[in-house]
C-alpha cells in the first residue's frame, strides 16, 4: 500500500467543509521489479505497486526509470494505484471509467488491449467490434461506450499544455474533461495557491 506523504504532487484539498482525499498525480522512479501486472517503483525508499497497461508494461524493464500518471482508486477494502505513459492516456482511462457499467477493470483491460489512439479511433468511427472483443466488455456496453463519448474525446494537446497546472490536473482527477477544467479555472487568478485555484474553479463550475 502506498504512503502518500512522500510524493511532491500529494496534496490535501478542503471544499465548503467537503474533504476531498490526498491526490497522487504523478510518480517518478526507478523500476525495481516488474509484476504480473504492472511495476513496482522504488522513491525515497517506498515501494509503489502500480497496475500498468499491458501494451506500455512490454515495453517497460527493472532498472528503468519513468514517469507514470497516477489515477488512484479508492475503495472500502481496495487501494489501487493505476499508472500510465502519458496525461492523455490517463484523461482517457477516467472517461471510459465515467460510462456507466466501465469500471476500473474493464477500463484497464480495454487499454491494455489496444493502444489510446485506436481506442479513441474507434470511438469515432462507431466500432463497436473492437470494444466487444475486450474480455468482460459486452455488445451493449460498447456501445454504451460509444454513445457516451463519442464527440466528448479530449485533444491530447490540451493535456499537454496543462500538464504543469496542479489545479487542472485536481479538476481532471476529480472527473472534469479537459474543457470544462479550463473554463472552471478560467479568470481564476494563477498566482494563488493551488488549493485555493481548486476551490475557485469548483464553485465557479458549480454555478
Amino acid at each position: 500500500m502506498a504512503h502518500l506523504g512522500t510524493v511532491s504532487d500529494c496534496s490535501a484539498f478542503v471544499y465548503s467543509a467537503v474533504i476531498i482525499k490526498p491526490m497522487i498525480a504523478r510518480i517518478n522512479g526507478v523500476i525495481a521489479e516488474k509484476t504480473p501486472n504492472g511495476v513496482i517503483i522504488d522513491l525515497s525508499g517506498i515501494g509503489y505497486d502500480i497496475v500498468v497497461p499491458r501494451n506500455y508494461l512490454m515495453s517497460l524493464s527493472a532498472g528503468d526509470k519513468a514517469v507514470f500518471y497516477i489515477a488512484e482508486n479508492i475503495k472500502e477494502d481496495e487501494y489501487t494505484l493505476f499508472g500510465f505513459p502519458d496525461q492523455s492516456s490517463r484523461t482517457l482511462y477516467y472517461k471510459l471509467t465515467s460510462v456507466n457499467g466501465v469500471g476500473p477493470k474493464a477500463a484497464i483491460a480495454i487499454l491494455s488491449t489496444y493502444k489510446s489512439d485506436e481506442v479513441q479511433n474507434a470511438i469515432l468511427k462507431d466500432d463497436i467490434g473492437i470494444f466487444s472483443s475486450v474480455a468482460g466488455i459486452g455488445k451493449k456496453t460498447a456501445q454504451r461506450i460509444i454513445l457516451e463519448l463519442k464527440g466528448k474525446l479530449v485533444d491530447a494537446s490540451a493535456d499537454t499544455e496543462n500538464e504543469s497546472d496542479q489545479a487542472f490536473q485536481a479538476l481532471i482527477s476529480l472527473g472534469y474533461s479537459a474543457r470544462d477544467a479550463k473554463l472552471a479555472l478560467k479568470g481564476v487568478d494563477e498566482k494563488l495557491s493551488t488549493q485555493e485555484r481548486i476551490k475557485l474553479g469548483l464553485k465557479g463550475a458549480g454555478k
